[in-house]
C-alpha cells in the first residue's frame, strides 16, 4: 500500500501536535497492515475529519469522537485496532456465508 508514505508526508507537512502525530502513526501503520490480514477483500478510505467531506460524513454518522470507522455499516470510535479487524473479519465471514 502506498498509503503510508503519502499520510506521513501529508502528516508531516501540516505540523500537528505530537499527541495527534502518535495517534496518525498508529492508524497508519495500522492501516499499512491490512493487505496483509485480509487481501483485496478489503478496501479502506481515510477521511480527514476536519475536511469538508469529513465534516458531513461526521454529521451524517455521529462521529463526535475520532478515530472512528465504519464496517459496513457497523460503527466504531476509538483506537482499538484489533476490535476494527474482528469487524472486518466478522463481516467478510457473514459475506462467503452469503449474509
Amino acid at each position: 500500500m502506498g498509503l503510508g508514505r503519502k499520510v506521513h508526508r501529508d502528516q508531516l507537512d501540516t505540523g500537528l501536535p505530537d499527541d495527534l502525530y502518535q495517534e496518525f502513526h498508529q492508524l497508519s501503520e495500522w492501516a499499512g497492515t491490512l493487505g496483509e490480514k485480509f487481501g483485496g477483500r478489503v478496501s479502506i478510505r481515510l477521511v480527514d475529519a476536519a475536511s469538508i467531506e469529513g465534516f458531513f460524513k461526521s454529521l451524517f454518522r455521529r462521529f463526535r469522537r475520532y478515530p472512528a470507522f465504519t464496517v459496513d455499516g457497523e460503527r466504531y470510535i476509538g483506537s482499538d485496532f484489533a476490535r476494527v479487524d474482528g469487524l472486518i473479519s466478522e463481516r467478510l465471514a457473514a459475506s462467503t456465508k452469503g449474509g
